[in-house]
């Protein structure tokens, strides 16, 4: 990652601020539902926490909910995995959170970039859900900068979805990335042990038209640190 995609004033800094405004808007306009985080209802909101959560079990992890909106896979991880694990939300709109903190007493929400300022402390599972799919100026860098900030702090993995180049509509609004490519940065520069899910079904009857990471951390060198270790006489 660039350094100036890590300092005060980095590159996104401005479309973070106008995805914060949006955020808030829907906030503001549907309260606290699916919709509020872009999502067409609870459904195929829950589909995707499914997909994310099958990364390994995560009842006694310490999770980064990265994007956590209002807080909606704490309530699912609860439900459904019976997690007494510690929980950690980020999130850029300040609304977001303040509505997150009075659903969940006790549990730490924070307003961060990420970029511009860090991340303290480290975690066993980082999520992504969601947060690479709106159109900005440069997503590609985005979704590079955020995925090595992330991995950084990561003890076991990251899990995170993107849009599919796989499908027979694309919405003006929205970024859709080859899987392939995706894949081929994880391998290359998060870690070797990578899987890429295509396979699964957010709308019914409707083909796959995103796709889910899990990138491991592992001991394993890098692709490209073995080839110039292999290359060294």
């Amino acid at each position: 990652m660039s350094d100036q995609a890590s300092q005060p004033g980095h590159a996104f800094a401005a479309d973070i601020a106008q995805l914060s405004r949006h955020y808030s808007e829907l906030l503001a306009t549907h309260g606290d539902s699916p919709q509020a985080v872009q999502y067409r209802d609870a459904a195929s909101h829950e589909r995707r926490f499914e997909i994310l959560t099958e990364v390994a079990d995560l009842r006694s992890a310490k999770i980064l909910d990265f994007g956590c909106g209002t807080g909606h896979l704490l309530g699912f991880l609860r439900s459904r995995h019976g997690f007494a694990g510690e929980y950690v939300g980020y999130d850029i709109s300040e609304q977001m959170v303040a509505t997150a903190r009075q659903k969940f007493s006790g549990v730490r929400f924070e307003v961060r970039d990420v970029l511009a300022d860090g991340i303290p402390e480290e975690f066993d599972y980082v999520f992504v859900n969601g947060v690479f799919n709106n159109l900005i100026g440069d997503n590609w860098g985005f979704l590079t900068a955020i995925l090595h900030r992330l991995f950084r702090q990561t003890r076991r993995a990251v899990a995170f979805n993107a849009l599919s180049t796989y499908v027979d509509y694309f919405d003006a609004g929205l970024y859709y990335v080859e899987p392939e490519a995706v894949f081929r940065f994880c391998k290359e520069h998060l870690s070797p042990c990578v899987n890429l899910r295509h396979d699964y079904l957010v709308k019914p009857a409707a083909p796959p038209f995103e796709f889910t990471v899990y990138a491991y951390r592992t001991e394993v060198a890098l692709r490209a640190a073995r080839l110039a270790t292999d290359a060294i006489p």
